[in-house]
């Protein structure tokens, strides 16, 4: 029976998401392996480049409330990606230069990479190694559709937050293309092109390991553990019908609705030019697509999923997601009191 004297004392698991300028934090105080309390801060107008001090003071005085402090981010960086395949020679084929890259296996069978400057400034956010675990959306896609079990027919999976979203689409039951993308909601529907933008990533390199500890650990490939391992004996569920509301509300703020409707078309031609990849791209072997789940961080508009399941001619299911608790369980499973 394993024992540690940190589980004695309060403990704070502390999520982090940064989007455009704000900065939100959800964090569970653990100790005795009980949630004794939560916490919920919102910061807005800051830079993400340059974290505010209002930021840095915050996570001070937890560190001085708590007896440990551990904190996840979801990195969001536009370097990153993955492949179907874990050998870095192989790289090269899908126009990704594999120096630089720091990588993960996935499935023992595809591998999440990131550009190693790009991880390094994460895990230095609020400080020098301030950040103690990293995560990908496109690993947290994976972990949730583990969770729901992977669908025999080839399935595009969206993860959507406000300002990005995450592709994966899946064959066979095996990931056979991913990116992540920003939401620019200045960018007129119709600019978006996917091969350009692989193309242009392989000039700065890409990026994305799904947590990333020490940054001696991100010198090799194989220094990464798998998520196969931090999710253990993860229990399948079947889809179920979540009973998502499509009935959107008349909006009576129109500035917000035109802007809702730009970022949803701007999302919808992301899906389009990683289908149009997916299809036209004879590295991933593609077969028709058959249905589309998407993890919703964010309320997407009713609108939205109607026009995206009419015009790809899809079924498409929508489930619920809440990345800063997905990041928060995720780190108290891989941090062992």
């Amino acid at each position: 029976m394993s024992f540690s004297i940190r589980g004695m004392f309060s403990n704070l698991f502390l999520s982090v998401l940064i989007e455009d300028s704000e900065c939100i934090f959800y964090g569970r105080v653990v100790k005795n392996k009980e949630v004794i309390n939560t916490i919920n801060a919102k910061f807005t107008d800051i830079n993400p480049e340059d974290i505010d001090q209002k930021v840095l003071d915050f996570i001070q005085r937890q560190e001085k409330n708590y007896s440990n402090i551990y904190i996840s981010l979801f990195f969001n960086s536009p370097y990153q990606g993955a492949l179907p395949t874990i050998k870095e020679e192989e790289y090269n084929k899908f126009h990704i230069n594999s120096d630089g890259l720091v990588s993960i296996k996935m499935q023992n069978e595809w591998s999440i990479y990131a550009d190693m400057l790009a991880v390094r400034r994460a895990k230095n956010t609020f400080g020098r190694d301030s950040v103690d675990l990293i995560y990908s959306p496109i690993a947290l896609l994976f972990h949730e559709l583990l969770k729901r079990q992977i669908p025999e027919k080839t399935t595009l999976c969206v993860y959507n937050h406000e300002k990005s979203v995450t592709l994966s689409i899946f064959k066979d039951k095996k990931m056979r293309l991913s990116t992540f993308s920003i939401i620019n909601e200045n960018q007129p529907s119709g600019d978006t092109n996917f091969t350009e933008q692989k193309l242009e990533l392989e000039d700065i390199t890409d990026i994305d390991n799904l947590i990333v500890k020490e940054e001696s650990e991100a010198s090799s490939i194989d220094d990464f553990q798998s998520l196969d391992d931090l999710l253990g004996d993860d229990k399948f569920q079947g889809f179920e019908d979540l009973g998502y509301d499509l009935n959107m509300p008349v909006s009576q703020d129109v500035e917000k609705s035109v802007a809702l409707f730009g970022r949803d078309m701007n999302t919808f031609e992301y899906i389009l030019s990683a289908i149009k990849e997916f299809y036209n791209n004879p590295l991933y072997d593609a077969d028709f697509i058959e249905q589309i789940i998407v993890f919703d961080n964010t309320k997407t508009s009713a609108t939205f999923l109607q026009y995206l399941e009419s015009e790809l001619l899809v079924e498409t299911s929508v489930y619920p997601i809440n990345t800063l608790e997905i990041m928060n369980e995720l780190m108290y499973e891989e941090i062992k009191l």
